[in-house]
């Protein structure tokens, strides 16, 4: 059963690189630190490490493809008004 917290923590150790790089070194205990339940934390003691560094460069590359644009995307309809003018 997935729980908010857990949810949290997960979504956290995808995006913080010092949050998982201590994740790593003691998984269960940083689970328990971060207020997971001793059975989240095993659960998450036995996650797939190779994956999570995979998630985590994949959601980097992505979050770095976003946000690299010049000027922010405008509306369809400020598009639409400044080709007509």
């Amino acid at each position: 059963m997935s729980t908010p917290a857990l949810e949290t923590y997960l979504a956290r150790l995808y995006t913080d690189d010092v949050l998982r790089a201590a994740f790593l070194l003691d998984p269960h205990a940083q689970a328990l630190l971060h207020g997971l339940s001793p059975q989240e934390a095993e659960a998450m003691a036995a996650i797939d490490r190779v994956g999570l560094q995979m998630a985590a460069a994949s959601y980097r590359a992505k979050r770095s493809a976003h946000g690299s644009r010049a000027t922010p995307a405008q509306p369809w309809w400020r598009r639409l008004l400044a080709a007509w003018t």
